[in-house]
């Protein structure tokens, strides 16, 4: 698997557990954590997908 794939694969698996965790606090009813781990979980989504897509401009 080369590098820039590899880095996908990472920022999926992480928004993916942000989007569990923000699945079980609004089970819960703290929709606080909700939108904390909605907005820090997109950040991270966006910010991957950007370096994967300009992967050979950036290094």
């Amino acid at each position: 698997m080369e590098t820039h794939h590899a880095v996908l694969a990472l920022v999926v698996l992480v928004s993916l557990v942000m989007t569990v965790r923000a699945v079980i606090a609004g089970l819960s009813g703290d929709f606080g954590t909700v939108g904390r781990q909605v907005g820090v979980g997109g950040v991270i989504f966006a910010f991957g997908v950007a370096l994967y897509r300009n992967w050979d401009s950036v290094g």
